[in-house]
């Protein structure tokens, strides 16, 4: 799957990761549709563009 992954302060890059796994009774996965960063991050988080995102976790 793909991921959004901050390096650092003002780096970002989607990289492919393993697909989470559910490995213990008190794990578990959510399925995110929508993310924003905010307070004092948000003028700093300079992500890549992306057309649309099938799944983030």
């Amino acid at each position: 799957m793909k991921a959004l992954v901050f390096q650092g302060r003002g780096q970002a890059s989607w990289q492919d990761v393993p697909d989470p796994a559910v490995d213990d009774a008190a794990d578990a996965v959510a399925r995110v549709e929508t993310g924003t960063a905010c307070g004092p991050m948000a003028p700093r988080a300079r992500a890549p563009a992306r057309r649309h995102t099938s799944r983030l976790v």
